[in-house]
């Protein structure tokens, strides 16, 4: 084994503490006590969040909110919840300037309707033809199950207004649906807000339901600005519309970009997008008619990708377009699969929109009722108790990962070494230098269940030349030395945690895209590796950081995918978690009740939700309490951190003089002191 030597320690456990989720927690806050907490944060700027060393970040009031009913209210699951069931599915097909002639239209009219196979489903469709094809279909489909809308009215009753269609006109022949503020009408005829309240009214006061359409363009989308687009047309649309008269509304969610273009948003991104519509709702007109609302999701949607997007629990239907005119297509996706096969899907939310250029290993210490994690690259340590913003504090240096460490302090790795570090003084004492001479630094590092710190490495010139250098270490608990574990070398380290027993171990080095288990000895380490699970082909990017449940299953982050998996001890995936960005991260179970995962995640051009942290509430399983590392290490003594400045910007401004003389060294650079020879400090 190769050793490096560190400062005394000494074995301590974590205290032990109640298994939260199996009875109630009686000391756990009320939502309005946490939202209180929020009133004084200010709003997110447009580069995330920002402060100074060791202050309190500033970071979305409304994104924050919604990470309060983490502890107060259940998360959506993949299965529709009480509310969901309420809401029937509503499928629309919008046939534009297609087909060519009344006969076409009325063919197509009858094999739809020959689809329409069970018309008792749960299940509302609706066509919408070209004007002068209104009365044929509406006559070919009477008693089909499948009603009939028009693409277009006039908020006129009657008048000098060559071309347009009244209200009436339309429900006169049998239509009960209208589409409003569609993003052709919009972007081709000039139609603005107003225009679209007018008929949205109108089509209300007719008796007809307004089929809202509200959706951002591609600039707006990489820009971030989806919910802020949707937001201002449902707010220009719905003036005056009270909360009894929205069963006369649907909204249907159709990014611009994505419209007869044949891109599609993830599932995971348009489940993102409703949610904040519905959340729209929720604060517009209360909850009870944010869980009746149906939402469609419009754009490029094909009959291989509406049962996953059917999944989506605030995904109440479609908008199809060019796939509504072929009757086959269009019946498949009407008659959509609401249960198919494969694993079990639950959706992340952002609940700190925090700006990480690379966030990294989540942690959460039940003791102390606190979340941490790092930004990698920027130095930065996040810490967040839940109900008020976090606080981070910045090192100036490379931060690989974060720890818990005895005595309420923190284990770091930083790139000049592992150290301990104090959040409440901000002492800061090197442990052990990290492999030294290697262009290496840490990355992935957790304690295991006997207190020790075990971290491996990451070569940071992996993507060039593929050098499998790093090692995977031990930081003893009760020793004064670094020991390497595991008799074979990687590139980047990724996927270490441990079983609730602490017996076993899983590994990964990314780019093998393959997940191993070990038989774990605290007294030996990790033995008798097995492959665990192998990312399929077909599947993009390649498994990061990862976490264990209480039953076993390994939690894992594949970045490039845009989602976590779990993976049982018999190496199946049995659920999935989306996210709407693609690359997260690591991920770990916390929360009051041990059951919520917080996922962190990457930048990403053209994602303003890239970069931050995202959670989804489990019900069925439970998080293990994170061990400390155990370690008496005093750090009286220990370098101090000022705030305001990084840990760079400290040393530069202490080391201007020598400590030796007083005399100033020769330059920013200098080593040693050009009047007495000291080292600079």
């Amino acid at each position: 084994m190769l050793r490096l030597h560190h400062g005394a320690s000494a074995l301590r456990f974590a205290r032990p503490r109640p298994r939260f989720g199996r009875s109630a927690r009686a000391v756990t806050p009320t939502k309005a006590g946490l939202l209180d907490s929020f009133r004084n944060v200010s709003k997110r700027s447009q580069n995330g969040a920002k402060s100074a060393t060791g202050t309190t970040s500033e970071v979305d009031v409304a994104a924050l909110e919604r990470a309060v009913k983490l502890e107060t209210a259940p998360v959506r699951q993949g299965e529709k919840n009480e509310a969901n069931t309420k809401r029937r599915a509503v499928m629309a097909g919008n046939w534009k300037l297609n087909p060519k002639t009344a006969a076409d239209a009325k063919t197509l009219a009858a094999l739809v309707g020959a689809a329409r196979r069970d018309v008792d489903a749960d299940v509302d469709v609706f066509v919408c033809p070209p004007a002068p094809f209104l009365a044929d279909v509406v006559r070919v489909l009477e008693g089909s199950g499948v009603a009939v809308g028009c693409q277009n009215i006039y908020w006129k009753d009657s008048g000098a207004f060559t071309g347009e269609m009244t209200a009436e006109m339309a429900k006169s022949v049998g239509c009960t649906h209208v589409l409003v503020g569609h993003s052709e009408r919009r972007e081709l005829f000039g139609e603005t807000d107003e225009h679209t309240r007018l008929k949205t009214r109108k089509a209300i006061d007719c008796g007809m339901t307004a089929v809202l359409c509200i959706g951002e363009t591609k600039t707006e989308y990489e820009a971030g600005q989806a919910r802020r687009v949707c937001s201002r047309q449902l707010e220009a649309a719905l003036e005056g519309v009270q909360a009894d008269e929205l069963s006369q509304v649907i909204v249907a969610y159709e990014p611009v970009w994505a419209i007869g273009t044949g891109l599609t948003a993830t599932p995971a991104i348009a489940q993102s997008v409703h949610a904040g519509i519905r959340q729209w709702f929720r604060e517009k007109y209360g909850d009870g008619a944010a869980s009746k609302i149906r939402i469609q999701y419009g754009g490029s949607v094909k009959p291989e990708t509406v049962d996953e997007l059917m999944q989506a629990p605030d995904v109440d239907g479609c908008l199809v377009g060019g796939a509504s005119l072929v009757a086959e297509q269009f019946g498949r996706i009407f008659n959509f699969d609401p249960t198919p096969e494969g694993p079990r899907k639950l959706w992340a939310e952002e609940v700190v929109p925090c700006g990480n250029q690379l966030g990294e290993s989540p942690i959460w210490s039940e003791e102390r009722q606190t979340l941490y994690w790092v930004d990698a690259p920027a130095g930065t340590l996040f810490s967040w108790d839940l109900k008020s913003a976090p606080v981070r504090t910045n090192f100036g240096e490379v931060l690989g990962c974060v720890g818990l460490r005895s005595g309420g302090t923190l284990i770091l790795g930083l790139e000049s070494g592992l150290h301990a570090f104090d959040p409440a003084t901000k002492k800061l004492k090197l442990l052990s230098e990290f492999e030294p001479g290697l262009n290496t630094r840490p990355n992935d590092g957790r304690v295991d269940r006997f207190g020790n710190f075990v971290i491996g490495s990451y070569n940071n010139a992996h993507r060039v030349d593929a050098a499998p250098i790093g090692g995977l270490w031990r930081l003893r608990a009760k020793g004064q030395e670094l020991e390497e574990i595991l008799d074979y070398k990687f590139r980047c380290s990724n996927c270490i945690c441990f079983t609730k027993s602490g017996t076993t171990m899983f590994f990964c080095d990314t780019p093998t895209r393959k997940i191993y288990q070990f038989d774990y000895d605290p007294r030996v380490g990790p033995m008798n590796r097995r492959l665990l699970y192998e990312l399929p082909s077909s599947v993009p990017g390649g498994p990061d950081g990862a976490q264990c449940d209480d039953d076993g299953n390994l939690w894992a982050a594949i970045s490039g995918a845009g989602k976590v998996i779990r993976i049982t001890p018999e190496g199946k995936v049995n659920l999935e978690i989306e996210l709407p960005v693609k690359q997260p991260t690591s991920v770990t179970i916390g929360g009051p009740m041990l059951d919520t995962v917080f996922i962190t995640t990457r930048a990403e051009n053209g994602r303003n939700d890239a970069g931050s942290l995202f959670a989804c509430r489990v019900d069925d399983t439970r998080g293990i309490p994170e061990p400390e590392y155990a370690d008496s290490t005093s750090l009286a003594n220990a370098e101090t951190l000022t705030p305001g400045l990084t840990r760079a910007e400290q040393s530069a401004a202490k080391s201007k003089f020598c400590s030796d003389c007083g005399v100033a060294f020769a330059s920013k650079t200098a080593r040693f002191c050009a009047n007495c020879g000291a080292r600079r400090s």
